[in-house]
């Protein structure tokens, strides 16, 4: 035993590193057998991590999940040298992945945690030394495939006997104790037997809400809680405001501004309003020239491309979309600016369906369009998720460059853009949180969310076209 402690440091279990060691030759046999299973995860993570460049994995004797990953570079910490094999020319394996490459990495994979001696404090460790926009992945097994495996082993030698034994539920607790917080889960493999065509078809539909629970791999993205000392200076924000025939309400955003932060930059962007919208704007700058009031000519297109424009060209390092309608107070935005700058929130999901709304705030059939879309969302983002299309959204411009690289490409254009937002916001792994806000009957204008049943159908395909790309699409 001693000997195989000297091979490696105190990091694995002892029985695992023994196992590794010895069964080294049949467990490469194994990993060949099952290459399929593993590039299904890795194909699967590259869809979770698109935009990665430098990626850390710690694994013990499946250094073959490095296969399909896309990224410039991998570093990889192995339980053996038997194990080192360089599937990808952008490969490196270290003894010991130190902390500059732990800080340098924009994503940490963790695929030995069952292997691990110490799990809770290598976990407190990676906490530590990751930046604040890297996420950690960590791969685990569903409790009732660990039973299935455990008597499985009784014939197939393909792990060691003795391992953690890792719940879901106590590895919710250990991340909370590591200062990590989680921000996605997602399942898949039911079938670890390769039939051809079969299996690949079986475990895609295994992918679907319920099913998914029979499903053998667990994956949980987290990033680490922010450490207050972090956070304490404030960021400029940037209010966009589309309009669309809003001339009346121009004048009574004025009030709001008034009541708000100098320090705040307004950004109307005109739609090609057919009244005087654009007149008041230009006056209301004029008058308040002490505040930072711009504003620009929207495209005409529709309400998300006039939005989009005004996030370009916007200054700001928190972004907040503001309807010019005035069915939100400044009150509430204000409140959840807060919400976003001191906790572990990446993205604001304003929500109207939890305070009373006011009288006639809302047409009785957009509440049932609201709850349907909600109940969608909940399933798709496998979080409760009360309102999609709230258009108070508010979050980091630095998140903005990955999000608009898949505008309108959920199936079909998103005219509103909230859509486009959510789901671009939980494709690249931010922290999504809800704050409720009241919502007022508008004073002035009309809404301009009508023709309903074909804005209805519009986003249902959406939402398909996202359950495909999230979670089907290699």
């Amino acid at each position: 035993m001693k000997n195989f402690q000297n091979l490696k440091d105190s990091y694995f279990l002892d029985e695992s590193v023994k196992f590794f060691e010895e069964k080294a030759e049949r467990r490469l046999r194994f990993l060949e057998s099952k290459n399929f299973l593993f590039n299904e995860i890795s194909e699967f993570i590259n869809n979770c991590i698109p935009y990665s460049k430098k990626i850390s994995v710690f694994c013990a004797g499946n250094s073959i999940i490095s296969k399909k990953l896309q990224t410039d570079k991998i570093l990889i910490k192995e339980i053996s040298n038997k194990y080192k094999i360089n599937y990808n020319s952008n490969l490196i394996y270290k003894d010991k992945i130190d902390k500059e490459d732990l800080y340098d990495s924009d994503t940490i994979l963790i695929a030995d945690i069952e292997h691990q001696s110490n799990p809770a404090g290598n976990l407190l460790n990676l906490s530590k030394n990751m930046n604040d926009d890297a996420r950690l992945i960590i791969l685990s097994k569903n409790l009732v495939w660990m039973f299935i495996l455990k008597i499985l082993k009784i014939f197939i030698t393909f792990s060691p006997n003795k391992n953690n034994f890792l719940p879901t539920n106590y590895l919710e607790n250990l991340y909370s104790s590591c200062e990590l917080e989680i921000v996605r889960r997602e399942r898949l493999i039911a079938i670890p037997v390769n039939i051809p065509i079969v299996t690949n078809f079986l475990n895609k539909i295994f992918r679907l809400p319920v099913l998914n629970l029979l499903c053998v791999s667990n994956i949980t993205i987290l990033k680490r809680i922010k450490v207050k000392e972090k956070i304490l200076n404030k960021k400029k924000i940037s209010f966009i405001i589309p309009c669309k025939n809003e001339e009346n309400n121009i004048t009574l955003i004025k009030n709001q501004i008034l009541i708000s932060n100098q320090k705040y930059e307004f950004i109307f962007g005109d739609d090609q309003s057919d009244d005087n919208t654009i007149s008041e704007i230009k006056k209301l700058s004029e008058e308040l020239n002490n505040y930072n009031i711009n504003y620009y000519d929207g495209p005409g297109i529709c309400k998300s491309e006039n939005v989009y424009k005004g996030i370009n060209i916007s200054e700001g390092e928190i972004i907040v979309i503001y309807d010019a309608d005035l069915t939100v107070s400044f009150k509430d935005i204000e409140f959840a600016i807060n919400i976003l700058e001191n906790t572990n929130a990446d993205f604001i999901n304003c929500t109207r369906m939890i305070y009373p709304q006011k009288d006639k705030a809302m047409k009785s059939l957009n509440f049932f369009g609201n709850i349907f879309f909600a109940f969608l969302f909940s399933l798709l983002f496998r979080k409760k998720i009360t309102d999609t299309l709230c258009g108070t959204k508010i979050f980091y411009k630095k998140d903005w460059d990955k999000i608009k690289e898949d505008n309108g490409k959920w199936g079909a254009r998103d005219l509103w853009g909230d859509f486009d937002l959510l789901i671009g916001a939980y494709k690249n792994n931010l922290k999504i949180t809800e704050v409720p806000i009241t919502y007022h009957e508008r004073v002035e204008g009309k809404t301009k969310m009508t023709s309903l049943f074909s804005n209805t159908s519009r986003m249902i395909w959406i939402v398909i076209a996202a359950f495909y790309k999230l979670r089907l699409k290699k």
